[in-house]
């Protein structure tokens, strides 16, 4: 009898490994895509009323960069866009600030690193004004680890009064990890970072339930 129970048990346990690594995830993927922050990427138009600008750019060729980004003004907040970046392969947004408090926040992630509150306009900040179309828009490039805000236009014959500035931000989040079998990480550690984060550190459950 003892024998049948221990029998029971270890077919019980053989049958569960496969549930805990491969459904339970797949559960859990499948309901983040289903929230209301992660829906497919648009392609960027500009309407008459809509006369400022946002770009992004990722030179770090790790994998895909994703920013999840709201609206937040007059206490309330809407959904505002949805970066997906590959590699050297721009995007940008259109937008009109709503209010003269307008900001836009966005949940960053890469290769299992993820940073909330990312600020990428904030109306009350000097830099807004740059953002406007007629000014050239803002531009965010993340490279070798860190976040810089790119404003103005070269100068041309045209207008040689032009220029174009980039100031860094601050540093995003990145982890060394070593891999058992190359495949499940562990002893992670933080990279060393010279600047503050450029937004607050949150897990991945934060990533796909919060915002």
């Amino acid at each position: 009898m003892e024998d049948k129970k221990k029998d029971l048990l270890r077919r019980l346990t053989i049958i569960s490994i496969p549930f805990v690594f491969v459904a339970i995830p797949s559960i859990v993927i499948f309901v983040g895509m289903l929230s209301p922050h992660a829906p497919g990427p648009k392609v960027a138009v500009a309407s008459p009323e809509q006369n400022h600008t946002v770009g992004m750019l990722s030179t770090m060729t790790g994998g895909q960069m994703i920013l999840s980004c709201r609206a937040a003004f007059a206490g309330n907040w809407e959904y505002f866009h949805y970066f997906i970046l590959d590699p050297y392969k721009p995007q940008h947004a259109f937008f009109q600030p709503q209010t003269d408090h307008y900001a836009i926040l966005c949940k960053w992630g890469y290769m299992g690193n993820f940073l909330q509150d990312v600020v990428i306009f904030n109306s009350s900040e000097p830099y807004a004004k740059l953002c406007a179309v007629k000014a050239g828009g803002c531009r965010y490039l993340f490279q070798h680890g860190q976040m810089f805000l790119v404003t103005g236009r070269h100068a041309t014959k045209e207008a040689p009064w032009q220029h174009r500035e980039k100031k860094l931000v601050g540093d995003v989040l990145l982890r060394d990890c070593k891999q058992i079998l190359g495949v499940f990480p562990t002893m992670c550690h933080y990279t060393k970072h010279d600047h503050p984060y450029v937004g607050k550190i949150i897990s991945r459950w934060s990533w796909w339930f919060n915002y």
